[in-house]
């Protein structure tokens, strides 16, 4: 391969990395399509094991342990795609700039 061939596998690669998501597998495939109306269960206060009966309804058998995972796994994801909180920088107080002895043990001997 030539210098050329290297850099634009390179690129194709990279966006391929970029893109790549892990095919669902199992009972997270099955789920998958009905995300949003579970996720809207658990809101309203529905527990995984009434998710799991209403899925049954609808012909779509799991087990309360497995829609469990899933909504655990979904809001771990909404979670990290919100973002971080900012941090809140402390204000600074009255004493600011002015020098403190570390604090010492009573009795010993403090050196200036």
């Amino acid at each position: 391969m030539n210098e050329i061939n290297i850099s634009e596998v390179k690129q194709q690669l990279r966006e391929v990395a970029r893109n790549y998501r892990r095919p669902l597998r199992g009972k997270f495939a099955v789920l998958a399509p009905f995300k949003e109306e579970i996720v809207e269960l658990s809101r309203r206060g529905a527990a995984s094991g009434d998710i799991a009966s209403i899925l049954a309804q609808f012909q779509v058998a799991v087990s309360k342990d497995t829609v469990a995972r899933f909504l655990r796994e979904e809001t771990r994801k909404d979670r990290a795609t919100r973002g971080k909180k900012a941090v809140i920088e402390p204000q600074a107080s009255a004493t600011e700039g002015t020098t403190t002895r570390p604090m010492m043990p009573r009795g010993l001997p403090v050196s200036q």
